[in-house]
């Protein structure tokens, strides 16, 4: 199986950077964020897991793509391997508990834990969405290396100017927070409410002040991949050169 090569800064491929505003590519994120605002324990926690695991099928969809299942595994695998993940599981419970139970307390967490775990999504489907036009997910060798770069540019990126958009967006959720509830579940289902509507022309209207930081952002993700695959490329030849 050949593999098209990463696209390189200049080249026509790297010219097309997905840095318009569309609801549907970024819906999933947008609830997967707003959903620790919902009070009721463990359950914001399943709802915010159901809509991440669902971006890469959605985006992908909204582009007119199917994804292998191995691609679609492979970027929303935890990093947290699962034996020292089973191993924590009892010590996350607690603290999430009291975290949550501290977050009913203190308005001020709330809202600043909210705002960067939806910056995190906006970022994470932003990524999505580059990966899939770029063909980085069509095959299950490479979506790998994609993943594993997808995932090294989140944990590294740790401000961004989408902070103050979100935070704007979590303090009208938490406001309505009946209507927020009604949103998540209704868009569960494929149901577009009037809070969906109000909360996306309120993104939209902003959205484009975050071109710049966009394209740099894409940059960076390509940068990483291209450096993931030489590091790869060397310990594969350097195994080949051991055997031989």
């Amino acid at each position: 199986m050949t593999l098209s090569p990463t696209p390189t800064p200049g080249s026509s491929a790297s010219k097309r950077v997905p840095t318009e505003f569309d609801w549907l590519i970024y819906a999933d994120a947008t609830f997967a964020g707003l959903s620790l605002l919902l009070p009721i324990p463990f359950v914001d926690a399943l709802i915010e897991e159901y809509f991440k695991r669902r971006m890469p099928q959605d985006i992908a969809r909204r582009r007119g793509r199917t994804l292998p299942v191995h691609s679609v595994r492979a970027v929303n695998r935890s990093r947290v391997g699962c034996w020292p993940g089973c191993l924590l599981t009892p010590l996350r419970a607690v603290v999430y508990l009291i975290r949550n139970l501290w977050r009913t307390i203190v308005y001020v967490l709330t809202v600043v834990d909210a705002s960067e775990k939806l910056s995190y999504y906006w970022h994470r489907a932003f990524l999505l969405d580059y990966m899939i036009g770029r063909g980085y997910l069509d095959h299950p060798a490479r979506a790998e290396t994609a993943a594993a770069a997808l995932h090294q540019v989140l944990e590294t990126t740790q401000t961004s100017p989408f902070l103050n958009l979100a935070r704007e967006i979590v303090e009208q959720a938490r406001a309505r927070i009946g209507a927020l509830m009604r949103a998540i579940f209704r868009w569960a289902r494929r149901q577009k409410t009037e809070e969906v509507r109000r909360t996306a022309l309120t993104i939209a209207d902003q959205w484009s002040e975050f071109q710049d930081y966009l394209i740099e952002l894409a940059g960076r993700y390509d940068a990483t991949l291209a450096e993931l695959e030489r590091q790869r490329a060397a310990a594969a030849a350097a195994t080949a050169a051991g055997k031989g």
